[in-house]
């Protein structure tokens, strides 16, 4: 991975190109959109053609560098003796992670046309959907932690936009709010190894912090710190154990957003962050990983199991698989960790559309009323059990390859440990999760009602996704990936092994169809609401952290009420006492005086005035007086 930091002038101005039309051109449609008010048609198509524009541009100026692994830097900012540079990478990584951004995102675009029709705020939902995928843009193709952790927050903002999209729905608010919160959590994290590994090495492009770590030694106390402070990012933006309680919640948002975001793209953002920087992780820190993953993997496929909402089960699911992926991480497989990114993007957001297609129709979520689908939505119900077949990792889908590639490496290095028991019952328990939701749309129903005619917008992106799902997305070998778009080779999986994975997802399916109890799921059964309330985590959560703050809070505002308070209008009524106190001294004493005065000297005045009369006899009278007055006092 480490080459020499060169390119060529030529390379540099494709990347140029590319990132100005996939990057600045939704952009821009973002900020109009936000601002100008357009019809319905212009802004629907208007986001198509961003996202072609961007689709065509990344296989025109990109797909060529590929395989050069070059990076791109560009002179940023300098604070002190410090330069900030802009540092882009382009290798296969990126390239195939950006291919399925654009393609969920076009697809989630053309569905949303129909879904989203005669929203208030329809303009509002596809800016927000252009600017999601410009942040993703960018976090994809940066190289520097501090580019990416700027990105990382635009995906943190514009996932809360989205969530919280149904302004006047309180639970998605609540949910929006829950999700920031606990996002902030993870970025703090993520702030933390900033500082960390800006101060060991005076740089946060990540090839020159690997090209050093090529003559330092790997064990410094740094890169511990460092390494677990990404964790807990990562832990919260995918939504792992013990943070992964807001995604299940963000599924107050509109069934497209859960598609793009808590599917598809958003929660991979950690994936994809650990498939850039594992190179430092010390082997305690991928410890730790590999238990966090296994405890959210089964975890949340038994919380999955019990649910009856079926944007739950899914989103339940989506934990389940992200840990399956760290995992292949935390045993050194990232390139299968990749792989697996790439088929659970395409058959998490065929399975979120088409649910959205069931919603729309049915006007329920609970997958007990969404008896009849087969029958009356055949289109969406065979792109569903497409979908739900790579999900459980059946032969002839994409994440067959994946799925039973991850598990044959665990069991291959490793034996049957307890890891790997665990993996193998978190691949049973998805097949009688997926399977649960199955035979409710197989369920025959009130055929009467007869669904609404569905629009080409509707079906096209389920067909799309669930082709994708398919091997032929990734292999000309529905048993083996070999060369065919995705070029990257894995071990030959043994044949009975591969029998034995098929078997134990059948067992989970057949045990659905034979054991009524593990389909109804009564909720009176104390396990089971043990399981559908998440095994009451949220709960523990408000008991520790939210009802003490919220304690803190009252005593706060008590305080500011009885006392804050009260001292400020103490002061206040004695300085209004004080003042009136002056005012009435002002007005008794001090003018009393000064009016005092005025009147002696006034009556004075008319004293004096009586003398003045005129007449030469009075003033010649008076003088001789004051003489004899004057002349007495002498003598």
């Amino acid at each position: 991975m480490n080459q020499a930091i060169t390119y060529q002038m030529d390379s540099l101005l494709q990347v140029l190109d590319f990132s100005a039309i996939g990057f600045l051109l939704p952009l821009l449609f973002f900020i109009l959109f936000s601002f100008v008010r357009f019809s319905e048609k212009i802004i629907y198509w208007t986001a198509i053609a961003s996202l072609l524009a961007s689709f065509g541009s990344l296989f025109y100026f990109l797909k060529p560098l590929v395989h050069s692994h070059q990076y791109y830097i560009l002179d940023w900012f300098t604070i002190a003796q410090s330069k900030f540079q802009i540092t882009l990478l382009i290798d296969e990584t990126c390239f195939w992670v950006l291919a399925m951004i654009h393609l969920v995102t076009l697809m989630v675009i053309i569905f949303s046309g129909y879904y989203m029709k005669a929203e208030l705020r329809f303009e509002k939902y596809f800016a927000y959907i252009l600017f999601f995928f410009t942040a993703m843009f960018g976090l994809v193709l940066s190289n520097n932690l501090f580019l990416t952790y700027i990105f990382w927050e635009l995906v943190g903002f514009a996932s809360y936009a989205l969530i919280g999209f149904w302004r006047s729905k309180e639970s998605a608010i609540l949910a929006n709010k829950k999700a920031f919160i606990i996002n902030r959590i993870g970025d703090l994290g993520f702030l933390a190894a900033i500082y960390i590994l800006f101060n060991q090495f005076h740089t946060l492009n990540l090839n020159s912090i690997e090209v050093m770590l090529q003559t330092a030694p790997k064990d410094l106390p740094a890169l511990y710190f460092a390494s677990f402070a990404i964790l807990i990012a990562v832990i919260a933006k995918s939504a792992q154990f013990p943070l992964h309680v807001w995604l299940p919640d963000a599924m107050e948002g509109p069934t497209p957003v859960s598609a793009l975001i808590h599917a598809a793209t958003m929660v991979i953002a950690g994936v994809y962050l650990l498939l850039r920087i594992t190179f430092f992780f010390p082997p305690e820190a991928l410890l730790f990983l590999k238990y966090i993953s296994i405890i959210s993997m089964v975890a949340a496929s038994l919380f999955a199991i019990a649910q009856q909402d079926i944007k739950k089960i899914l989103a339940y699911s989506t934990i389940s698989q992200i840990g399956l992926m760290l995992f292949a991480i935390s045993i050194g497989n990232q390139p299968l960790a990749l792989f697996h990114l790439l088929t659970h993007a395409f058959l998490k957001a065929a399975l979120f559309l088409t649910a959205g297609v069931f919603i729309h129709e049915k006007k329920s979520q609970d997958i007990r009323n969404l008896t009849g689908v087969a029958q009356q939505l055949p289109i969406a119900f065979i792109a569903f059990s497409i979908a739900a077949a790579a999900l459980i990792g059946l032969p002839f889908t994409a994440a067959y390859l994946s799925k039973e590639a991850i598990l044959f490496s665990a069991i291959h290095q490793h034996g049957f440990d307890f890891f790997n028991v665990m993996l193998l019952l978190s691949v049973l328990l998805t097949s009688i999760y997926i399977a649960r939701i199955w035979f409710y749309l197989m369920a025959k129903s009130d055929l009467s009602i007869t669904p609404q005619t569905k629009s080409m917008s509707m079906n096209l992106p389920i067909i799309v996704l669930a082709m994708a799902s398919l091997f032929v997305a990734f292999s000309s070998n529905p048993f083996h990936l070999q060369a065919f778009w995705f070029t990257m080779g894995i071990e030959t999986i043994a044949p009975i092994f591969s029998i034995g994975i098929i078997l134990l997802s059948i067992a989970g399916i057949l045990a659905v169809k034979f054991i009524p109890a593990i389909l109804l799921m009564d909720e009176k059964n104390t396990i089971i609401h043990f399981l559908k309330n998440g095994a009451f985590i949220d709960r523990f959560y408000e008991f520790i952290f939210v009802k003490p703050i919220q304690q803190i809070a009252a005593l706060l505002k008590w305080l500011d009420k009885h006392i804050v308070d009260g001292l400020v209008n103490g002061i206040a009524n004695f300085t209004i006492v004080i003042a009136k106190c002056s005012d009435w001294f002002d007005r008794n004493i001090i003018d009393g005086l000064v009016n005092l005065i005025a009147l002696i000297a006034k009556r004075f005045g008319d004293i004096i005035r009586i003398a003045q009369t005129g007449r030469v006899q009075t003033y010649f009278l008076l003088a001789l007086m004051l003489m004899s007055i004057v002349a007495w006092f002498i003598y």
